[in-house]
């Protein structure tokens, strides 16, 4: 636990540009876009956040972010991904049930972007301010997840980045309810996943 590193999120003035941890606003991109779409909807997914990440930068998304989507919860039910750049992977999505006689066969399937810088958000641009104390149990990156169910890692191998509390940001979204989101990456730190409980 003490390899955590508490944060909160508060609105800036103007919009963050840089390639720095923050929440809402656009992705700033440091390769070619890659906004997600949303395997059942074929819309693009909804802006979270990014992260700094050893390769470059991790950008979290969610299909309809602040409403109730099937299987958005699940790191591979197609209605979320983290996109890694720099030359990271597009995340690989399971094939199972109807999805099956759609793609033709169920071998996992890159998830689907666009070539669009912008696009939907959950809020304006948002700082992450490391808390100089403990500022709640839920939110924070580093150290082990706090899980509010059973452990879920996406993989064998997977590490944990950083975890969000949406009773804690200054905007809605949806987790569920007092929901929790995961951010994960894989061993090589060049895919991620990202899924949420509650």
């Amino acid at each position: 636990m003490s390899d955590r590193r508490f944060f909160t999120v508060e609105p800036t003035a103007e919009p963050i540009t840089a390639p720095i941890a923050k929440v809402g606003g656009q992705p700033t991109w440091l390769e070619q876009p890659q906004w997600p779409i949303s395997r059942n909807h074929g819309t693009p997914m909804t802006f979270i956040a990014q992260f700094e990440v050893p390769a470059g930068m991790a950008y979290v998304f969610m299909t309809d972010a602040t409403e109730y989507v099937d299987y958005a919860w699940e790191a591979e039910g197609g209605e979320n991904a983290v996109i890694v750049q720099r030359n990271g992977r597009l995340p690989l999505l399971e094939v199972y049930g109807p999805m099956v006689s759609v793609y033709g066969s169920a071998e996992p399937r890159p998830i689907s972007v666009s070539a669009q810088a912008t696009g939907p958000t959950v809020a304006a641009d948002h700082r992450i301010v490391l808390a100089t104390q403990d500022v709640g149990d839920f939110q924070f990156s580093g150290g082990e997840p706090a899980w509010l169910q059973n452990a879920d890692v996406p993989g064998e191998g997977y590490r944990f980045l950083v975890q969000l509390e949406a009773d804690r940001l200054p905007f809605p979204i949806n987790f569920g309810d007092g929901g929790i989101g995961y951010v994960f990456l894989s061993p090589d730190l060049l895919e991620g996943r990202f899924l949420w409980q509650n």
